[in-house]
């Protein structure tokens, strides 16, 4: 077994956990079980892009949040029979379109604008329609290089429905709405239920997951995040999760807002996504969301695409809009279908034209692009505006930071997950059939809770996991410290210990040595309590580690000992 795995030096530094594991299975034999399978899954999962799935409710604006995360119009957004499949997307060097289909058959290659061409409007396409279970997405992109993002249909807001409300579960509250797409599903050879289990089967290979709300946390949202708290409990936590708040841009223009006076809030001077950001703050202090989200951000998904990917030719009829004066362009606006359906004879931009920009950037895009042109920048300038005013600069920075740093533990808890499972499995098995517990699982489960205080991958887990659950009795800077140690700011000795790069090696051996001490004093103290005394032991021995590991770059840089140092 052992020659077929990946070795751990691949895999990185936590792959060694995987190794000993391994090592301790031995020769595998039939009482091993599915373990032998399980340990290749997990070993290869190291050394390969993280798996990102982003999930909510239908139509929640979930396609287009990855457009606008990669920076290229790679989902589908306008047919309804494309968001009841499961989308994959991956780094190519060139594009490439793979589907796979539900009877098992070989994958197939198709060119890559195939699906675009498929709609249940053609009778000769909906055979091929019904038969696909997932498409695969290989474009060229540098956050793909690092993660494998997979867009998920729809989870429901409970785990069944009845023949009467056929995907309120999925969060369609709109009766017209929900008709078309029960239509759809059922043209399709599907359902709700179908929906969700593809949905829920991509939760479980998942790494982490990013959720998506559509403008608010409504009911039907709420009961979608208990649930798929209650689901995916081990999946799902504040490390491997974290919640958006789409369509942010859809709070303009500006209806019951307040401004800091109390008075009707300005469309001049109204931003929607600070109205969001307040909205997510409030959302993210909530106890059932906080066990779940590390945090809730703002997004104006169609925004972030439109100032990536939109054509040069629309800077035309937004220069023309520009010389319209904002008062005037701004009361013309207040009623958005108006503005996209009636001729004006003070606007010098057709209704059609003016329709085709609201439907690509949104009404709060269209009136601050005519802004941004208005005040003399170019179209790159205007661009890059739109680009971090819709916060997917600050989503992707969140995905690389958050999720990127810490990829390696994350991935060794997927699979320190899997094996704990099949220990489990096993040890049941065996005792329901009256049979002895296999010794394979007795040996890998004692590892696995020996792991979890000598390895640093499962002990910074246990600390992490300890800090987003809250009630630990630290200071803001021991938080902090906690964090950055973990791999928050990045992975290297500097980031671990928030110091920049380039920082002396003396000043990085000197850092390290003083924290510490700061938290052996803390675990030193009796009046801490036991589930913060675990926790900074956890910190303690990583910052050893860190402090082992700038001692040895020390010697490789001066030799032995602290001569030429200043030490």
């Amino acid at each position: 077994m052992a020659d077929t795995l990946v070795p751990a030096s691949t895999a990185g530094p936590h792959g060694r956990v995987f190794a000993r594991i391994v090592e301790e299975l031995g020769p595998a034999g039939p009482e091993a079980g599915n373990l032998p399978g399980i340990l290749r899954a997990a070993q290869a999962r190291m050394a390969q892009p993280m798996r990102v799935a982003v999930a909510g409710q239908i139509k929640r604006g979930k396609s287009t949040l990855v457009n606008a995360l990669l920076g290229d119009e790679v989902c589908e957004t306008g047919q309804l029979e494309l968001t009841f499949n499961v989308s994959e997307f991956h780094h190519a060097e060139q594009p490439r379109l793979l589907v796979h289909f539900k009877d098992g058959r070989p994958v197939e290659e198709w060119p890559p604008d195939a699906l675009s061409r498929l709609t249940v409007r053609d009778a000769g396409a909906l055979r091929q329609l019904g038969a696909i279970r997932k498409v695969e997405v290989g474009r060229p992109s540098a956050l793909l290089r690092r993660f494998r993002i997979v867009d998920t249909p729809g989870l429901g807001s409970v785990h069944g429905t009845d023949a009467d409300n056929t995907l309120s579960f999925l969060g369609i509250d709109d009766p017209v709405e929900r008709e078309d797409a029960a239509r759809v599903l059922e043209r399709l050879g599907g359902d709700a239920r179908s929906v969700h289990a593809l949905s829920a089967a991509e939760m479980d290979r998942a790494d982490a997951v990013v959720f998506v709300f559509s403008r608010g946390l409504g009911r039907a949202d709420q009961q979608a995040v208990d649930s798929f708290a209650g689901a995916y409990g081990a999946v799902v936590s504040p490390l491997k999760a974290f919640g958006v708040l789409s369509r942010s841009d859809q709070y303009w223009p500006p209806a019951g807002e307040t401004g800091p006076d109390g008075m009707p809030a300005d469309p001049l001077d109204h931003d929607p996504m600070a109205t969001a950001r307040r909205l997510a703050d409030s959302y993210a202090r909530r106890p059932a969301v906080r066990r779940v989200f590390r945090t809730v951000v703002p997004v104006a998904g169609l925004l972030g695409i439109a100032a990536q990917r939109m054509p040069s030719e629309a800077f035309g009829p937004l220069s023309e809009l520009a010389k319209v004066p904002p008062r005037r362009l701004a009361d013309l606006m207040e009623d958005v279908s108006l503005f996209c359906g009636r001729e004006y004879p003070q606007l010098p931009v057709p209704a059609g034209v003016r329709a085709d920009l609201v439907d690509r950037m949104g009404a709060w895009g269209v009136f601050l692009a005519c802004g941004c042109l208005r005040d003399g920048l170019g179209e790159d300038a205007v661009r890059r505006t739109l680009l971090e005013r819709s916060g997917v600069l600050a989503l992707r920075e969140l995905v690389l930071r958050h999720f990127g740093n810490r990829a390696g533990l994350i991935k060794l808890d997927h699979g320190r997950r899997e094996i704990a499972d099949e220990v489990f499995r096993m040890r049941a098995t065996a005792q329901l059939a009256g049979r002895p517990v296999p010794a394979a699982a007795d040996r890998v489960a004692a590892l696995l809770e020996e792991l979890q205080v000598t390895d640093p991958g499962p002990a910074e887990l246990a600390a992490l996991g300890a800090y987003y659950n809250g009630g630990l009795d630290l200071t803001a800077e021991q938080e902090a410290q906690l964090l950055a140690v973990t791999g928050e700011h990045g992975t290297s000795c500097a980031a671990r210990l928030g110091l920049p790069v380039g920082t002396p090696v003396d000043t990085l051996l000197a850092t390290a040595r003083r924290h510490a001490a700061q938290w052996a004093g803390l675990c030193s103290d009796p009046l801490v309590d036991r589930p913060t005394l675990a926790v900074a032991r956890a910190v303690l021995r990583t910052y050893e580690r860190v402090a082992d590991e700038i001692g040895r770059a020390r010697e490789l840089l001066y030799g032995d000992g602290d001569e030429g140092t200043g030490q």
